[in-house]
């Protein structure tokens, strides 16, 4: 009867032992989860929405060094899958003037006047330089059509509450080789200090601009709409 309760005994202290193991490797998972959480919360924070005060006709212009204008084309391979071809450049220059006030349409507006972005498409460069040559000389013939142009007098985009970040879809002319057409840009903007920071995307067809996507017989083919893609931060004008 004596070895049935020593072993009992040492069976439950085992047990014992085992869910003490257990529960401090929960408890530092939770602690792992709460510093995950924490680091998170940091990230959050350090793109919180600020609300602005209320300014008027301030000039910004494009830094070229911390911006790119690109394309996200399509490519179908015979008897193959598909893969999406990037090419980019930062030769971009552009400015525009911004004002941020109360408005009939919303608790306040972003009037945005004289906006201009040109980007030298000659430059674009991709994984392949064989590419890059042939989109030069023969298909977009960005060698004799070097500029890529979006243009905007006036655009009106109401605000929340003078909040410092916006979503939304502007028009605007784009002019590639030389053909120029009203064209929506899905956009998303925030002021970070002096700087304001500009993402926007778009699709277009080739044949608007009067050519035709890059394709080689029997081999590959580009497909239609092609992206455009483009991010830029701006700077207070000198």
């Amino acid at each position: 009867m004596k070895k049935f309760s020593i072993v009992i005994f040492i069976f439950l202290s085992f047990c014992t032992q085992e869910d003490t193991t257990e529960n401090i490797v929960i408890e530092q998972e939770v602690l792992t989860s709460t510093e995950e959480n924490k680091n998170e919360d940091i990230i959050t924070t350090s793109t919180e929405i600020l609300q602005l005060d209320s300014f008027e006709n301030i000039s910004y212009s494009i830094i070229k060094e911390e911006s790119r204008v690109g394309y996200l084309a399509p490519k179908q391979f015979l008897n193959s899958g598909l893969e999406t071809v990037e090419g980019f450049t930062n030769e971009i220059i552009g400015e525009f003037t911004l004002s941020l006030a109360e408005c009939d349409q919303a608790d306040s507006c972003l009037l945005i006047t004289n906006l201009i972005i040109r980007a030298d498409i000659s430059t674009l460069k991709s994984s392949s330089v064989i590419r890059d040559n042939a989109i030069n000389n023969q298909w977009l013939q960005s060698s004799l059509f070097p500029e890529a142009v979006f243009s905007k007098d006036e655009l009106v985009l109401p605000n929340r509450d003078f909040d410092s970040k916006i979503e939304d879809t502007i028009v605007g002319k784009l002019t590639i080789r030389e053909i120029e057409l009203d064209t929506p840009f899905s956009i998303s903007a925030y002021l970070d200090g002096d700087k304001i920071y500009i993402s926007g995307f778009t699709e277009i067809d080739t044949t608007w601009f009067g050519f035709d996507a890059p394709t080689k017989f029997n081999a590959w083919e580009v497909l239609n709409p092609i992206g455009i893609k483009v991010e830029l931060v701006a700077g207070l004008k000198d």
